[in-house]
């Protein structure tokens, strides 16, 4: 029994480090903190406001994003500056989100690095019918909507591996409950790299998508795990169960009766 308990916390603590090498940021908002970055000083975002449009959290431990407010102008993201114009070879970007409207408009941002006239900026938008990947000199890639479902979560991952002298670029999208993170765009091109982080907003930083989001991690390489990852899932804080309300009311009721 020993062993065998040895060796399942060596595998776990295994895969819990392969999951964060290269980590460098992990914003968790189920601590009530919308700016934090979990694994260090560094990276710390700012809360963007315009008019009264603001990113709050609900009660699930998700950020929520107002998106556009065309009416009055009123939005909000948040954004940190990360490696600059050198950026970095490679990189993965991992965040959970979901929506109740995928129609939106045209270039609302998820996630976006940098402002559009940098040569090395992209960003990952909703666009017409289509979940876009949007770089710089490269083609831009699609995915239709049709495929994806109103109030699901979604896996998302942006990788850039460099290797043999290429760029790849890599979108997966996975509905919560998938086992295999799914490939949905593939190119040879070359996205930039981490110059900035740029949740909820594309990179005019004028349409902004209105979701949910949730556990955004982002790594400086392309080697992490995607399934481990996609099995962590969006990391809520979990509903209080009936048995646990029971158990509570009664606790409270034998207390009551001990006055």
């Amino acid at each position: 029994m020993t062993r065998l308990c040895l060796l399942l916390i060596s595998t776990f603590l295994a895969s819990a480090s392969y999951v964060s090498a290269g980590l460098v940021a992990h914003y968790d908002f189920t601590d009530g903190d919308l700016t934090d970055n979990e694994v260090g000083a560094n990276y710390t975002l700012t809360h963007v406001q315009n008019g009264t449009g603001a990113v709050s959290i609900n009660a699930d431990g998700s950020a929520a994003f107002p998106g556009n407010d065309s009416s009055s102008g009123n939005h909000a993201f948040l954004e940190t500056a990360a490696y600059g114009t050198t950026g970095v070879a490679n990189f993965t970007v991992s965040f959970w989100w979901k929506t109740n409207n995928l129609a939106q408009g045209n270039y609302q941002g998820l996630f976006s690095s940098d402002d559009a006239n940098a040569s090395f900026s992209w960003q990952l938008d909703n666009s017409g019918s289509n979940m876009r990947f949007v770089s710089n000199g490269s083609p831009t890639l699609t995915y239709a909507e049709s495929n994806l479902s109103t109030d699901t979560w979604y896996h998302t991952v942006i990788r850039k591996e460099t290797g043999a002298g290429d760029n790849y670029t890599q979108v997966y999208i996975t509905s919560e409950g998938g086992v295999t993170p799914v490939l949905v765009m593939n190119q040879n091109s070359n996205p930039g790299g981490l110059n900035e982080f740029r949740l909820g907003v594309n990179r005019n930083s004028d349409s902004l998508f209105a979701m949910d989001m949730a556990n955004v991690k982002i790594y400086n390489d392309a080697s992490v795990d995607l399934s481990s990852l996609l099995a962590e899932g969006p990391g809520l804080v979990p509903e209080p169960s009936s048995t646990a309300l029971l158990g509570l009311g009664g606790l409270a009721l034998i207390l009551r009766r001990r006055k």
